[in-house]
């Protein structure tokens, strides 16, 4: 059901005027019928088997009327019907199983290439490693001054034993 531009009311048919304010409404009901022309081209096609050039007539009423909810439905219902047939081919889980394996492999291909921000990243890296090895040396530093080792008393023979202390009772 149409509602008229100027005074807001709705429009009882599809006629060419507004029966409150006599408003020339003629380019909105041609716009409502060549949707509805639209749609009924699109589902007859569909009845005959003609999904490809359905969808396209579909595809052609979303670009005049985004909101429509039939085209949007079915359209809908082709994109989720190519993407499980995408999802479950037996070519697409090889395609996907390859593209794991290698994705390490096409990360560090691409690690200096120009202009997809490898630069940032490659430096950011470096920090993280310099930083990491700062940290881990501070804290080796700390545990070795914290329990420090004895160091052995190399001028005397290994045999000798100590001198010894004089007694102070005697």
């Amino acid at each position: 059901m149409l509602t008229c531009p100027m005074c807001k009311k709705r429009l009882p048919g599809v006629e060419k005027k507004c029966a409150n304010c006599k408003t020339d409404v003629s380019l909105l009901v041609d716009y409502v019928e060549n949707l509805r022309d639209g749609l009924q081209r699109a589902e007859h096609l569909t009845r005959q088997g003609e999904l490809g050039d359905a969808v396209w007539e579909y595809l052609e009423v979303l670009e005049v009327d985004p909101d429509n909810a039939t085209a949007r439905k079915q359209v809908g219902k082709v994109a989720t019907a190519v993407r499980q047939f995408d999802q479950t081919a037996p070519g697409r889980r090889w395609q996907k199983k390859l593209q794991r394996q290698t994705a390490f492999r096409r990360w560090m291909a691409n690690w200096n290439s120009d202009g997809e921000g490898g630069g940032w990243l490659s430096g950011l890296f470096w920090f993280v490693i310099v930083l990491c090895a700062l940290i881990f040396g501070y804290f080796i530093g700390q545990s070795v001054a914290n329990h420090p080792t004895p160091i052995p008393n190399t001028t005397a023979p290994p045999n000798a034993t100590a001198p010894e202390k004089p007694d102070k009772d005697k």
